[in-house]
C-alpha cells in the first residue's frame, strides 16, 4: 500500500498537477487535516516557530526517486506555498529556525548537499557540501548555526569553523546557545554517544547498556532534563526494543517502555508538552506502521492513543510541537491521505 501511494505521488508531480491539493475535512476526532500533499508523507520536516508560524518541509517522489523539495508555510489562517529554488537539490534532509526570517534548510543531490536560509524575503545558499553530510540543524540566532553530521560545523555570522566534535551526529537539541546535546555514533570506539557543548568546548560520552546494539533515535534537552530515545537490538533473539534514556549525575538511566509506545519512529526527537512531560510518535505494528501517540507525565504516568483504531490506516513519521502551546503536528498518511496534521488537544 505504502509504495501504490508513493507511485500515485510521485505521478501528480510528473503531470504537473499540484503536489500540495487543497485541505479537506480529511482527518479524525484526534487530526485535523491541515495540509494535504504527498511530499510531506514519509520524512518531512517540520519546524514549528509560533502558534502562527510554521514551515513543513517535503520532497516530491515517484517511486523510488526523488524530484526535489517542497515548502509550505503555515500563517495563523492557512498554508501558503513557498518556491524553494530548484538547484537546492533533489530531497529535504534537516530544517531549522529561531525566527520566520531565519530559518535554515539543508537539501541533498547526487552532487552533495545545500545549506540555505529564508530571510523573509527569499532563499540564499550559505554553504555546500561535497558529502551528505549534514543530518541535523540547530540555528540559536542569525549569527548562531550549527550543522550536524558526519562532521560539525558552526557558523558565527560571517564564516564557518569546524567544531572538535569526534563523532556522527544524528540528532540535536539545544538548551541554550550554551547548553547543547547531540547524539549519535563514536566511530573510533564503535559505540552509541552522547555529546555537550556547555559554550566553550564539547564533550563526549558513550551510552552504555547491556544490549548486543544500542541505536539512539531522538534526544530532547528541555526544563526537565536530558531525554534519549534508542532501539536496543539482540542478534540472537532477533528482535529491537525501544527504551527511554534519563540523564543523571552517573549516567542514563533507563525506564521500559515497550509496553506502552511499541517501536519508535526513528525521525524525530521527544517533543516536551511544556508541564515537564512528553509525547512520543510509537506504534502499535512491529514494523512501526500503525502510529500511536504516546505521552509520558511529569510524574512517570503513561497513556496511548493510537491515531486510528484500525490497522493500516494511519502511517505518521515525524513529530513536532508549536513551543508553549502545546499543540503538535504530525506528517505521514491518514486513511490514505497524505499531508500534515493538527493534534485536537483534549
Amino acid at each position: 500500500m505504502r509504495k501504490m501511494l508513493a507511485l500515485v505521488a510521485g505521478a501528480v508531480a510528473i503531470v504537473g498537477v499540484l503536489v500540495a491539493l487543497p485541505s479537506t475535512a480529511s482527518g479524525n476526532a484526534q487530526w485535523h487535516l491541515g495540509e494535504q500533499s504527498s511530499s510531506l508523507e514519509f520524512n518531512a520536516q517540520v519546524v514549528p516557530i509560533g502558534k502562527n508560524q510554521v514551515w513543513a518541509f517535503g520532497t516530491r517522489r515517484f517511486w523510488e526517486w526523488s524530484l526535489g523539495p517542497t515548502a509550505t508555510r503555515w500563517d495563523g489562517e492557512r498554508w501558503h506555498e513557498q518556491e524553494v529554488p530548484g538547484g537546492f537539490g533533489t530531497s529535504v534532509t534537516a530544517a531549522a529556525a529561531s525566527s520566520d526570517t531565519n530559518v535554515w534548510l539543508a537539501t541533498h543531490s547526487q552532487a552533495g548537499q545545500v545549506v540555505s536560509r529564508w530571510d523573509g524575503n527569499g532563499w540564499t545558499a550559505m554553504r555546500r557540501m561535497e558529502s551528505s553530510a549534514v543530518a541535523d540543524i540547530a540555528v540559536l540566532g542569525e549569527d548562531d548555526v550549527w550543522l550536524f553530521g558526519e562532521q560539525t560545523w558552526h557558523y558565527t555570522g560571517s564564516t564557518w569553523a569546524r567544531a572538535d566534535l569526534p563523532m556522527d551526529v544524528r540528532r540535536v537539541s539545544a538548551r541554550s546557545p550554551r547548553d547543547i546535546w547531540v547524539i549519535g555514533w563514536d566511530p573510533l570506539l564503535d559505540k552509541p554517544t552522547a555529546g555537550h557543548f556547555d559554550g566553550t568546548g564539547w564533550s563526549t560520552s558513550p551510552i552504555d547498556h547491556p544490549g548486543d546494539h544500542v541505536f539512539p533515535d531522538g534526544v530532547s534537552a528541555d526544563a526537565s532534563g536530558v531525554w534519549i530515545t534508542a532501539t536496543v537490538s539482540d542478534d540472537v533473539a532477533q528482535t529491537s526494543t525501544p527504551i527511554l534514556l534519563r540523564r543523571t549525575g552517573t549516567g542514563w538511566q533507563q525506564e521500559p517502555v515497550e509496553q506502552v509506545v511499541g517501536p519508535w519512529r526513528e525521525t524525530f526527537n521527544p517533543i516536551p508538552d511544556g508541564r515537564g512531560g512528553h509525547w512520543f510518535l510509537g506504534s502499535t505494528d512491529v514494523n512501526s506502521y500503525d502510529s500511536t501517540l504516546a505521552h509520558r507525565s511529569a510524574d512517570g504516568v503513561w497513556t496511548q492513543t493510537p491515531v486510528h483504531p484500525s490497522p493500516g490506516t494511519a502511517e505518521f513519521s515525524t513529530l513536532a510541537g508549536v513551543p508553549g502551546t502545546g499543540q503538535l503536528f504530525a506528517t505521514g498518511s491518514l486513511d490514505g491521505t497524505p499531508g500534515i496534521y493538527l493534534h485536537r488537544l483534549p
